[in-house]
């Protein structure tokens, strides 16, 4: 209370105001195989093979060709090698107008979904699912 002075009226009370939660949205988990993905799949730069999957050198060694024969649902690849990475596979699957999903073996990422909207944005759409290897 002031001292002196004129006296000050009470304090009205203002009404709550509504806030925003400042509470991170929860992270997606990391997506998973179901069995509506399962069919053949090319896989490049693996050592062991995941099971109905044909092994393929590299991004180069697949042509229209190869995807017209096999006509695969999935092409696995790791999200970077010393040979090549998940964006140049995925920027070569769109100029070959591939219809499947790349599943992208990533390391334990801090946002796999970031990951997998830049690969998506980069080659003009392709269906990308990052998968996270423990």
């Amino acid at each position: 209370m002031q001292t002196g002075g004129q006296p000050q009226a009470p304090e009205r009370e203002r009404p709550a105001r509504p806030t925003a939660s400042r509470r991170r949205a929860p992270r997606s988990e990391p997506a998973t195989e179901t069995e509506q993905d399962r069919g053949l799949a090319l896989a490049l730069g693996f050592e062991t093979l995941p099971p109905d999957s044909i092994a393929v050198a590299g991004p180069d060694a697949i042509d229209a060709a190869l995807l017209k024969s096999l006509k695969p649902e999935r092409v696995l690849c790791p999200l970077f090698t010393a040979e090549f990475d998940a964006l140049l596979v995925a920027t070569h699957l769109r100029k070959l107008d591939f219809a499947g999903t790349l599943v992208v073996v990533a390391p334990d990422l801090p946002n796999p979904r970031m990951v997998e909207r830049e690969l998506r944005n980069q080659s003009g759409g392709l269906t990308v699912k990052v998968v996270v290897k423990p």
